[in-house]
């Protein structure tokens, strides 16, 4: 192949193989060389018999300037302009997650499970936080999100994990909680980091008052949510090495 090639996501083929191996299951991408192979047979088969035209409709989306297009519309998909997570938001956030490789590592003695609580608060989108208590052993007095290790034996999944520490934790029962998907995550690099392997599940959470919140006081001493726009912010980011700190007005948030 010559060296101008587009790939599939992005020019660069070691960026591009990065990509599909970290956001596609197997079964997508086996999915996918299914379709290119019958592509490729029905092009062969046209250009054999002379069909040029129809082989130039289906090879003219191929185009530099076509596959150029497609990579700029994919940049914004999420609008918030209505206010809120809507159904049509969380439906294309479950979408994307359940295109990543959902296989969860158990090569690691140590697993625990953070959930990811996207919420809405009076129309605008936000995650929720916990602090915890000063009086725990581990971690005390620091920002961090709903979870806990795995019980083994207690647990059929980590999604169950999950959902059983964030009732335990904030008071939010299970059925209150949408499961969208599993973010994709070096199992590995994680467990090096913190010395547990960590599998974050993502879950909407619907409308949250903190008057909904019941924090159990052994455990988490606030709760608080904070909007997704000041993520975006690059002032409130400070890069360290391992670590990615974030910081609020009376908190600071340590991301692995």
């Amino acid at each position: 192949m010559q060296a101008s090639q587009l790939g599939v996501l992005r020019e660069d083929p070691h960026e591009d193989m990065r990509l599909l191996l970290e956001n596609y299951t197997a079964a997508a991408l086996a999915s996918a060389l299914r379709d290119r192979e019958d592509t490729l047979q029905l092009c062969a088969d046209l250009l054999s018999n002379n069909r040029i035209d129809e082989l130039s409709k289906i090879l003219r989306p191929y185009e530099p300037k076509f596959i150029h297009q497609r990579r700029h519309s994919r940049g914004k998909v999420l609008d918030f302009s209505k206010g809120g997570f809507s159904q049509e938001i969380i439906e294309l956030l479950r979408k994307g997650l359940n295109r990543m490789p959902r296989r969860v590592s158990t090569a690691h003695s140590k697993r625990a499970g953070v959930v990811l609580p996207l919420c809405n608060v009076e129309g605008v989108p936000c995650i929720l936080f916990e602090k915890r208590s000063r009086h725990l052993r581990a971690h005390a007095d620091e920002v961090c999100l709903p979870g806990g290790m795995v019980s083994e034996g207690g647990d059929k999944s980590i999604v169950q994990t999950c959902l059983r520490e964030m009732e335990e934790e904030i008071g939010i029962e299970p059925a209150a909680a949408t499961v969208l998907g599993v973010l994709r995550c070096n199992w590995g690099e994680v467990h090096h980091l913190v010395g547990v392997a960590v599998t974050p599940v993502v879950c909407f959470i619907g409308e949250v008052g903190m008057s909904q919140l019941n924090p159990n006081p052994s455990e988490v001493s606030e709760c608080f949510t904070v909007p997704l726009e000041m993520f975006t912010d690059s002032e409130r980011w400070v890069h360290k090495k391992h670590y990615a700190p974030f910081s609020l007005v009376a908190h600071i948030l340590y991301g692995v």
